[in-house]
């Protein structure tokens, strides 16, 4: 039995296979891109806006009314790392990097 190959197929087939290369390998980097970010500087003016901190023992409570004892990069809703994680993405700060020991005031509570 002769099995032909259509047009048609090789078109849907090639259709299918672009669609998925490219889904594969984002899936593949998007671990990899947040430890890729470069690290904020806390003297960027977004970073001074927002009161930035690497370390939320160096926050000012008298200076910054909103920060409460346990608040942290990691447990906040704009961090894109994981709670593990020891630096990620943040949400504020596009392209860069926050420690998870870091705070700002536009801190909110993970739901």
């Amino acid at each position: 039995m002769q099995h032909k190959v259509t047009r048609r197929a090789v078109v849907k087939g090639g259709l299918l296979l672009s669609a998925i290369v490219p889904a594969l390998g984002w899936i593949a980097n998007a671990g990899a891109a947040a430890a890729d970010l470069p690290p904020l500087d806390t003297k960027a003016p977004a970073a001074v806006t927002l009161g930035f901190v690497d370390d939320v023992s160096a926050v000012d409570a008298a200076a910054n009314p909103t920060y409460a004892p346990g608040q942290k990069c990691a447990n906040c809703e704009q961090f894109q790392g994981k709670p593990k994680d020891a630096r990620g993405g943040c949400v504020l700060f596009p392209g860069k990097s926050v420690p998870a020991a870091g705070w700002c005031k536009v801190w909110r509570q993970k739901p």
